[in-house]
Order: structure tokens, then C-alpha cells, then sequence
């Protein structure tokens, strides 16, 4: 049974389900690879974007009268199974980041930093198919904060359709890292794997940017 997911849920179904109030541990890549992904300083800081599909020409298209089906797209991709070897070409080749290729426990995975956050990028074991991206804070807490995050992360929860977020507890303070999940074993095609990509990356980034304790004002 894979650590990394409990089930299969995607970023939709985990959001309304989560206790954000206990440890997440067992949501997320295990602690040897969290700390490694924090060690990291690879810089990864650029601009969200999309891609667009490749145009070609249709050798028909000036023929008069020609007999061909209207509703195929030349540039329309084949779906393709989800690999960590596509991930990663798609990573550091048309967005252009650095990830680190690691393994935790025989099981590869990405290690790259977004806005100074460490994140695992990786397909979860025993879950081919499915595409797991998680950003943890750079820092811990200090303990006595830890009820105002636990506020704040369910805040969060209740109104995000995702990622979801939730606390890590660890020895010097709470933790809190943003989970994108979501199932891509029918295929995926290079435009579906980079805005789901792009997605994960900026949802997580800024809801680790946001979530925080509830402070009364002064």
C-alpha cells in the first residue's frame, strides 16, 4: 500500500475531506525526501504560463472538393502514460526550471523550490498513472502558533476547491504543506501535463504563501 495516498482521491474530493487539525504525514512523500527537498537552493523562479499546440499543414487543404473528416485537429495530441521521465523533460525543458532527480527509499522523485518552498513532484508508488505535487513551509513554527495554522488551513479547506493543505507536525514546530493529487492514468497529453503542472505549482505556492496564524489585530 502506497504511503503517499490513502485512496483514490483526487485534489477535488481530499480538499472537503480533510482534518487539517492532525499530522498529514502519511499525504505526502516521507520526511527523508522532504528533507533533502529542503536543502535545495535550485532556483525555479518563473512566471506561470501555458503551452499551445503545434501547428502543421493539412496536405488537403487546397485541394477542391476534398473528401476528408472536418473535425480533426492536425495539431490534436495522443494521450501518452505519465512517467517521471516525462515529468521531468517537461519541467526543465519548455518551462524551463531545475528539479533534482532523487530517490527516497528506491522510489524516484523531483526535488525543485518554488518561491523559496521545497517541493516533491513525483507519481505516487503503487498509483502509476497519478500526479502528486507538494510544497511544504521553508521553516517550522513555533509550537504555540500551532492552533491559529490549524484555523487558518481549515479557512482555507472549506473555501479552495484545492490544493489541500494541511499540518505537519514535526520536533521543532508545525509545518504546513499544500497537496495537489490528481488521476492521469487514462494519458495525458504535453499541453494537459504542463497546465496541470503549472496549476499545481502556482495553487500550492500561493497557498503556502497565504495560509498562517490567525493573529488577533492590534
Amino acid at each position: 500500500m502506497s504511503p503517499y495516498v490513502a485512496g483514490p482521491v483526487g485534489p477535488a474530493d481530499s480538499a472537503d475531506s480533510t482534518d487539517s487539525t492532525t499530522p498529514a504525514d502519511s499525504n505526502g512523500p516521507s520526511e527523508p525526501a522532504r528533507a533533502t527537498a529542503s536543502a535545495q537552493t535550485l532556483d525555479a523562479s518563473r512566471t506561470w504560463s501555458s503551452t499551445s499546440g503545434r501547428s502543421e499543414e493539412d496536405p488537403a487543404a487546397g485541394e477542391q472538393g476534398a473528401d476528408h473528416p472536418s473535425d480533426l485537429d492536425p495539431t490534436e495530441e495522443e494521450p501518452q502514460g505519465l512517467t517521471l521521465a516525462r515529468i521531468e523533460s517537461m519541467l526543465t525543458g519548455p518551462m524551463e526550471y531545475n528539479v533534482q532527480l532523487t530517490e527516497d527509499r528506491e522510489h524516484p522523485c523531483l526535488l525543485g523550490t518554488w518561491d523559496s518552498f521545497p517541493f516533491v513532484i513525483e507519481i505516487p508508488e503503487g498509483h502509476d498513472g497519478w500526479l502528486l505535487v507538494s510544497g511544504d513551509w521553508e521553516e517550522a513554527a513555533p509550537a504555540s502558533q500551532r492552533d491559529e495554522i490549524a484555523a487558518s488551513v481549515n479557512d482555507w479547506n472549506r473555501d479552495k476547491f484545492f490544493p489541500t493543505v494541511g499540518v505537519i507536525d514535526t520536533p521543532i514546530g508545525p509545518l504546513v504543506r499544500a497537496t495537489y493529487l490528481t488521476d492521469l492514468s487514462a494519458g495525458v497529453t504535453d499541453a494537459q501535463l504542463r497546465l496541470h503542472l503549472d496549476t499545481a505549482l502556482s495553487a500550492c505556492t500561493q497557498a503556502l504563501s497565504l495560509v498562517g496564524p490567525l493573529l488577533p489585530e492590534i
